[in-house]
Parts: C-alpha cells; sequence; structure tokens
C-alpha cells in the first residue's frame, strides 16, 4: 500500500503544472532581497535582472530539473514500521498535572526532552527534543535547543540553525557530536521571493556545506491564486526557481520540496489538520515524483490539528491523519503531542498520538500466521473440560493475539462506574507517571557536555 502517481494528478496535469512554473519565472522572476546577490546574478548565464527581481530563463528552468532526475532521499532508519516524532518548534507546553500552559526555558525543555527520551524506549517514535527555549537570545534559540538534545536525548540532534550568529557555533556543536552539517534548507518567501536568515546562512557557510533544499509554505488564495493546479505552479516556480538561484551563488547542488497549503478564510488561519491539508500534501508528492520521474515518496506525513487539549477533536483529526497516511505508506508521523499547531507541546497528546500509531500498526501487520496443529483434539477435550482461558497456550500466547493497552481497557459499564468512571485524560496521565518514574538511561559524556557549553557561551559573549 502506497500512494502512485495518478491519485491525485494526471501526467498531463503535472505537465501543464511545470510549464505554469517556467512561464512564471521566465516573466515574472523571484524577488531577491539582497542587493549584492542581485548584483552578483546579473553575470549568470540563463538569468535576467529586472529591477529586484530575477527572471529565469526556460532553458535553466527545465536543466535544473532534469538534474532532480533519480534523486533520492535516505532510507528511514526505522524502515517499514510506524513512527513518530515531535515537533522541534513548539515554545510552549502544558503541564500534566496543573493544567497550567507555560514558555520552555532551558531547565524544562531539558525535563521534557528526557521525558521524549524515555517514551521512546516504550513507544515507536524518535527521541526529538520538543520544541524550543525562551530564556535565550532570540538568535541562539536553536543553538541552545541543540546543546539540551545532546544532553538529552540518544539521536535526532536538531542540526538546524535559525539564524547566521548560531550557524558558525553549531557547527562546532556538530563536530564535538561526531554529526556533520552538511544539508540545509533555504524557505523561500511567498510569493516568489528569496532572501532571509536561511538563505543568508547558505550562502555564508556554502564552503562547508554539499547540499541544500528549497521550501516554502504558500497559502492557497492568500499567497497564491485560489486554484489548486496555478497554486501548486506558483509554489513550483518559488522552489525551483529559489533553488537555481542559489546553486548559482554557491556552487551547491539543491532539492527541492514544494507544498501548497489550504488557508481558511473563516479564521482567517492555515488549515492544517484538514482533509485538505492532507489531500494537497499528497498531490505536491506526486508532482515532485512526476519531476524525479519515479513514484511517490511518501513515507512521512504530518498530523497537526488546532485542537488545544487531549480531547475528542484532537484525537479524530491526528488519529485520521496516521491512518490515512499509514494505508497511503507513510511511516514517520511528525508533531507527536503538539496541539494548536506547533504553539504547544503536551505530554498527554503525545502518549495519546501514539498509541493511535500504535494501533494503526497492528492493523497493517494484520493476523498473526498460525494452522492446525496436531495437538487440536487433545487442546479441545482440556478446554472443555476445564477451560479454555486456564490452558498453557492461552496463557502464553496471548500477548501475540491481543496485546492489551494500557490506555484502552476493555472494562464493562459496570466495572468502569464501579471504579470511579475514568476519563481517557486520566489513564494519559497514569502512563504519563509511569514513564516518567523510568530510570535514565541515555548520559552524555562529561567532555561533550563541557565542551557544549564552552561553545554556547562563547556564543552567548559575542551575541552581548
Amino acid at each position: 500500500m502506497r500512494l502512485q502517481k495518478g491519485r491525485h494528478l494526471s501526467s498531463k496535469r503535472a505537465e501543464c503544472i511545470i510549464e505554469g512554473a517556467g512561464r512564471i519565472l521566465a516573466h515574472t522572476g523571484i524577488k531577491v532581497t539582497d542587493p549584492q546577490a542581485l548584483e552578483e546574478l546579473k553575470h549568470k548565464e540563463g538569468i535576467e535582472v529586472q529591477g529586484d527581481r530575477a527572471l529565469i530563463r526556460e532553458t535553466a528552468y527545465r536543466e535544473f530539473l532534469l538534474r532532480q532526475k533519480g534523486k533520492k532521499i535516505p532510507p528511514d532508519k526505522h524502515g517499514s514500521r510506524l513512527h513518530g516524532e515531535a515537533s522541534l518548534y513548539t515554545y510552549h507546553y502544558r503541564d500534566p498535572d496543573t493544567g497550567r500552559i507555560l514558555e520552555f526555558n532551558r531547565q524544562k525543555l531539558g525535563e521534557y526532552a528526557a521525558f521524549v527520551e524515555k517514551a521512546h524506549r516504550i513507544y515507536p517514535m524518535n527521541p526529538v527534543i520538543p520544541g524550543y527555549p525562551t530564556d535565550v537570545p532570540a538568535q541562539l534559540s536553536s543553538l541552545a535547543r541543540y546543546q539540551t538534545a545532546a544532553e538529552h536525548c540518544s539521536g535526532c540532534w536538531p542540526a538546524a540553525p535559525d539564524s547566521v550568529e548560531a550557524a558558525e557555533y553549531m557547527f562546532e556543536m556538530t563536530r564535538v557530536m561526531g554529526q556533520e552539517m552538511t544539508h540545509l534548507p533555504v524557505y523561500m518567501i511567498s510569493p516568489l521571493t528569496l532572501g532571509g536568515d536561511a538563505f543568508d546562512i547558505v550562502r555564508k557557510y556554502s564552503f562547508r556545506l554539499s547540499s541544500f533544499y528549497t521550501f516554502s509554505m504558500p497559502n492557497m488564495g492568500v499567497t497564491t491564486p485560489m486554484n489548486l493546479s496555478m497554486g501548486l505552479a506558483v509554489v513550483l516556480a518559488e522552489v525551483a526557481g529559489g533553488a537555481v538561484l542559489v546553486e548559482l551563488l554557491t556552487g551547491l547542488q539543491g532539492e527541492i520540496k514544494p507544498n501548497l497549503f489550504p488557508f481558511d478564510f473563516k479564521y482567517f488561519n492555515i488549515a492544517f489538520g484538514t482533509p485538505e491539508k492532507f489531500l494537497y500534501e499528497q498531490a505536491a508528492a506526486e508532482l515532485t515524483a512526476y519531476i524525479r520521474g519515479e513514484e511517490p515518496d511518501y513515507s512521512s506525513t504530518n498530523i497537526h490539528t488546532w485542537g488545544k487539549e487531549p480531547d475528542g477533536r484532537t484525537a479524530m483529526e491526528k488519529g485520521m491523519m496516521i491512518m490515512a497516511g499509514a494505508l497511503d505508506g507513510a511511516r514517520r508521523f511528525y508533531c507527536v503531542g503538539t496541539q494548536s499547531l506547533d504553539e504547544l507541546f503536551d505530554p498527554l497528546q503525545m502518549i495519546q498520538d501514539l498509541e493511535a500509531i500504535t494501533f494503526a500498526q497492528k492493523i497493517l501487520d494484520g493476523i498473526p500466521e498460525d494452522e492446525v496443529e496436531d495437538t487440536l483434539l487433545d487442546e479441545i477435550e482440556e478446554g472443555i473440560a476445564s477451560g479454555f482461558v486456564c490452558s498453557d497456550r492461552s496463557l502464553d500466547e496471548y500477548r501475540e493475539y491481543l496485546d492489551a493497552s494500557l490506555f484502552s481497557p476493555k472494562d464493562n459499564m459496570q466495572r468502569w462506574m464501579l471504579d470511579g468512571q475514568k476519563t481517557a485524560k486520566d489513564t494519559l496521565k497514569e502512563i504519563y507517571h509511569e514513564i516518567q518514574g523510568q530510570p535514565v538511561e541515555y548520559v552524555l559524556e562529561d567532555w561533550k557536555k563541557a565542551e557544549l557549553d564552552k561553545i554556547f557561551q562563547a556564543a552567548l559573549r559575542q551575541t552581548k
């Protein structure tokens, strides 16, 4: 089961979108906010600068698309098993005991990173730190996040600087951790604009990188036309045009990740956590597949919600995204534990999301393989005489046929009422405290901890 070309976009429609993006680049081009970069582009083949916009000729655009043919995304280390991953972009958390919503400081972020590390030994998830600290200078928040992740998580350290000030020091931190930082993003500004911190980082440190990718977040009807095909043409023009220009400015090889998002005009907000978001994401994956000349790489998907607590709404929206994504081949699910898009991390929500992922995995796995054995008649006689419940087979093999979840007890109504009418949220709290009570197994070596702190303090002094 996997997403295939043709489900949302026919080959004819995809080619019209690709051709439309080429027309946009040739006639409208990409606005470049950096005057020096714009000056350099005046002397590059295939580019015509008009005012603050760089127009890209059809040949340069098509040659870039040809270079995308056959580019492969590295396989996920978890292989074919479903797994979750927290969002890196959250600034707030909800305390499970008090219900209060608070900002992450470095101490609390470290505590919740340690919680994620413990949880990943029980649930299928990558131990990714669930947010940013807010008690450091904003330009160093991504650096502090990396340091905190390295101190509390056994892997998945987010080597993604958000500012030029943090980038140099993050190269040093990744060296200490034995991690290469050679592939960074350039975030395009919709509509059709190249500039900002990510662009500046890749330009300044291109000599330390081997490649980059361009990504944008266009909203249909706001920064693109209210038309799916034309919206996809705009986003393809953004990421492909940006990649062409950055390649010319840096000499690096670029990759593209087109995407298009629906927008809710009633609340004037991006419509994540909706069927439309899910479907448009798949259409963008198909468009990329047509460009690359292969079937869509739909190995991951986002499970956002604008819901604000682990209730029926978040369970429905996230659970549906998990199950629908899994049936189409997605194996990694981003943003477990987040609510209100990426504004809030709730550890109870994370447990609920991971329970849903485990549920979906059981459906994908199907029923166990067994056979009618030679002991059939003996076991029937034993069962009739003393009950099948007490047989060795029932006791030994129960988990193979039904691995009962603490989150989904099978008590009847009378038992539930007599036991105090425990809610699903009460159960989530019990699981949370059970995980929190587990011992810490991952400990960063003292010399690495000291080196990381030395690097951060140097960055702090430089910033001040």
